[in-house]
C-alpha cells in the first residue's frame, strides 16, 4: 500500500511538471504573438519588416543571389542591401560573421519575403532541435520539456541559429557510437560556428572514436570545398579579414557590449578586466574543461553523463557566446534526464532556467551561471556513479 501510493505521488508530480512545462510553451507562443500584434516583432504596425538578428543572413542570401557573395562580409554593402531590400531602416549593423560554408545556405532564405524567410528559418530550426532530442531521450515530455527551455524564447525573438547549434552538437553526440558516421557529419556541419567545436575532439580523441573523427574532418574539409567551388574563393578572403575586424569591434573594443557576452571572457571585460587578464582565465578554463572531458570520456562512466559533460563544456568553452546560443544547453539536460532528476537537481535546474529567462544583465553573465549550474549536476552524477534515480531526495 505504502509502495503504491509513493507511486501515485510520484506520477501526480510528474503530471504537474508536464503540465506546467506545456503552460511555459503555450506562454511563448502567446508573447509572440502579442508582440507581433503590437508590431515590435516581426513586421512593424506600418507594415514594414522589424529587422532583428535574422537580417543579417537573409541579406547575406540576397547578395549570394546577385552575384555578390564577397559583399555580405563588407558591413557598409550589407547594411545597405538589407535596408533596401527589406523596406526597412535600422540603426548600428546586422554583420554577416559565419564562414562562406553557412553562406551557401542563405539563398534558400533571400528567395522569401523577409518575415516569411524568418518564420521559415525558424520552422526548420526547431524541427532539427526536437529530432536531435528526440535522439537523445525518446519521451515526449522531454520533448516539451526542450520547448520550454527559456533561450528557445530568445532565439525566436531575434531569429538566430541556437537552435541549428543545439540540433548539430546534440546529434551529434547521441550517434557518437550507434552512428559514427553521421555523428561525423553533424561535427563537420557545425564548423559554421567554429567556437563551438573546441572540446569535441577532445572527447573523441580520449574515448578513441577514430571513426568520427575521420568523418568530421572529411564533412569539414567537403563543405569548405564545396563553398570555394560554387562562390569562388574571394568569400573566403573576404571572410578571414572580416573575421579579424569582428574580433576586434566585439572581443577586443565590446562593440556590442561586454555584459550581452554570455562567456568567462565576456563578463570578466564588463567587470573591468583587461584583455589579457580575461583570455588568461578564458584559456584556464578552457584548459579545466579539456581535462573534465579527457577524463570522463577515458572512463567508464556512463554515456549520458559523459555527453552532458561534452555538451556542457562545449558551450561553456567558447569566448563568442550569447544568450540565444544556449538553446544547446538543454541537450546536457536532456541526456542527465533520462535517468530522472532528484529533488535538489530539480532546484539546480529550475534556477539554471530562471537564470537563463532572465537574460543578459549587466550585473551577472546569467547564461554563464546557468552553464556551471549544469556541469555542477553533470559532476555530482559522475561522482555518484550516474544513476540518480528520479524519486531520491
Amino acid at each position: 500500500m505504502q509502495a503504491a501510493t509513493i507511486m501515485t505521488d510520484h506520477s501526480a508530480r510528474q503530471n504537474q511538471i508536464q503540465l506546467m512545462l506545456f503552460g511555459l510553451v503555450v506562454a511563448y507562443a502567446a508573447l509572440l504573438l502579442s508582440t507581433f500584434f503590437m508590431g515590435i516583432w516581426l513586421v512593424g504596425r506600418g507594415g514594414q519588416p522589424v529587422a532583428a538578428d535574422f537580417i543579417s543572413f537573409w541579406a547575406a542570401g540576397k547578395l549570394v543571389l546577385q552575384g555578390h557573395a564577397a559583399d555580405a562580409y563588407d558591413w557598409a554593402i550589407h547594411k545597405n542591401v538589407a535596408m533596401r531590400e527589406a523596406g526597412t531602416a535600422f540603426g548600428g549593423r546586422f554583420t554577416f560573421q559565419y564562414p562562406p560554408t553557412f553562406l551557401v545556405v542563405t539563398p534558400l532564405l533571400g528567395l522569401m519575403p523577409y518575415p516569411l524567410a524568418l518564420l521559415a528559418w525558424m520552422a526548420f530550426g526547431v524541427a532539427l532541435y526536437l529530432v536531435a532530442v528526440r535522439l537523445i531521450h525518446g519521451n515526449w515530455n522531454a520533448t516539451i520539456a526542450a520547448l520550454a527551455w527559456p533561450a528557445v524564447l530568445w532565439n525566436m525573438v531575434v531569429g538566430q541559429n541556437g537552435f541549428v547549434i543545439a540540433a548539430l552538437l546534440g546529434g551529434g553526440v547521441a550517434l557518437i557510437e550507434r552512428r559514427p558516421a553521421i555523428a561525423g557529419i553533424l561535427f563537420g556541419l557545425l564548423t559554421f560556428k567554429p567556437q563551438f567545436g573546441l572540446l569535441i575532439p577532445v572527447a573523441l580523441i580520449a574515448g578513441g572514436h577514430w571513426r568520427v573523427i575521420g568523418f568530421a574532418a572529411l564533412s569539414a574539409v567537403t563543405l569548405a570545398a564545396a563553398s570555394a567551388a560554387i562562390l569562388g574563393s574571394g568569400p573566403w578572403i573576404a571572410f578571414i579579414e572580416s573575421a579579424l575586424r569582428i574580433n576586434d569591434a566585439i572581443l577586443v573594443e565590446g562593440g556590442t557590449d561586454f555584459s550581452k557576452l554570455q562567456s568567462l571572457y565576456g563578463y570578466l571585460r564588463s567587470l573591468g578586466f583587461g584583455g589579457s587578464a580575461a583570455w588568461s582565465m578564458q584559456g584556464l578554463l578552457i584548459l579545466l574543461l579539456g581535462g573534465l572531458v579527457a577524463w570522463l570520456w577515458r572512463r567508464d562512466t556512463a554515456f549520458g553523463v559523459r555527453a552532458a559533460a561534452l555538451a556542457t563544456a562545449t558551450i561553456l568553452a567558447s569566448p563568442y557566446s550569447f544568450i540565444y546560443d544556449f538553446v544547446a544547453l538543454a541537450i546536457p539536460l536532456v541526456f542527465l534526464g533520462r535517468c530522472g532528476f532528484s529533488r535538489n537537481e530539480m532546484a539546480i535546474l529550475v534556477m539554471a532556467g530562471l537564470l537563463v529567462g532572465w537574460g543578459p544583465s549587466s550585473h551577472l553573465a546569467t547564461a554563464l551561471v546557468a552553464s556551471l549550474l549544469v556541469m555542477g549536476l553533470v559532476v555530482g552524477r559522475a561522482l555518484a556513479g550516474a544513476a540518480t534515480p528520479a524519486t531520491a531526495g
